[in-house]
C-alpha cells in the first residue's frame, strides 16, 4: 500500500501546477488513470439495476476471466473440459456465452419475453456487439436490456456451477423464468410497469 502511495505522489508531482488550480482532484485522477482505451462494453456496467453479484459476474465475463474449464486445463488442473450445459463440445468462454445450444435457447427465450426481434443465432462477438449497441443511453429499453443481459450471464454461470458441483440441473425454461422473475423484482419505476405488461 505504501508503494502505491509513493507511486501516486510521483504522478501528482509531475502534473503541471497550472492544471491544479481548478478541479485539482479531477486532474489528479486523470493523471493517475493514464491513457487507456475505453472498452466497448462499458455501457453495460453503468445505470444497471441488476444485483451486484450479477453485475460483477458480467464484468468478469466481459474481461474473459471466468474460470471456464479450458482456462483451468491450461493451468494443468485435471478437469472434464466438456460443456456441461450442452455436452456438445469443449467449454470455452465464447462457447459458453455464445455458441452453446443451451445458452442460445435461454437467450432466445428471454428475447422472446422482451418481444425484441433479433437473430438469436449470432456468434459471441456479434451478440456482444449487438447488446452493447442497444444498451447505450438511459432509455427504458437500454436499461432493461442491460439488466437482462447481466442476469442471463449470472444465471447461466450459476446453472453451469450447479451441474458441476451439485449434480443438479434445470431446463432452459426454468433458468429463463428465474432470470425474468429477478428482473421483475429489481425493476423500478416505468421499467417495472413495462415488465408487468410482458407475459413470460
Amino acid at each position: 500500500m505504501v508503494k502505491k502511495i509513493i507511486e501516486a505522489r510521483g504522478i501528482i508531482q509531475q502534473l503541471p501546477t497550472a492544471q491544479l488550480n481548478q478541479s485539482s482532484i479531477k486532474q489528479i485522477y486523470l493523471g493517475m488513470l493514464g491513457n487507456h482505451i475505453r472498452v466497448t462494453w462499458r455501457a453495460l456496467m453503468f445505470h444497471n439495476d441488476t444485483r451486484p453479484k450479477a453485475r460483477f459476474t458480467m464484468w468478469m465475463q466481459c474481461h474473459g476471466r471466468l474460470m471456464t474449464t479450458d482456462r483451468l486445463a491450461k493451468w494443468g488442473i485435471q478437469v472434464n473440459t466438456m460443456c456441461c450445459l450442452c455436452n456438445g463440445t469443449n467449454e470455452t468462454h465464447t462457447h459458453l456465452f455464445g455458441e452453446c445450444s443451451f445458452a442460445k435457447a435461454v437467450w432466445g427465450r428471454l428475447i422472446q419475453w422482451l418481444q425484441i426481434q433479433v437473430n438469436t443465432n449470432h456468434d459471441y462477438a456479434q451478440k456482444m456487439a449487438w447488446i452493447t449497441a442497444k444498451a447505450k443511453g438511459k432509455s427504458c429499453a437500454a436499461i432493461l436490456l442491460k439488466m437482462v443481459n447481466a442476469e442471463y450471464v449470472y444465471g447461466l454461470w450459476r446453472e453451469r456451477n450447479s451441474r458441476i458441483f451439485e449434480g443438479t440441473s434445470r431446463t432452459t425454461e426454468q433458468v429463463a423464468r428465474e432470470m425474468a422473475c429477478v428482473c421483475n423484482i429489481r425493476a423500478q419505476g416505468g421499467m417495472r410497469a413495462r415488465l408487468q405488461q410482458l407475459r413470460f
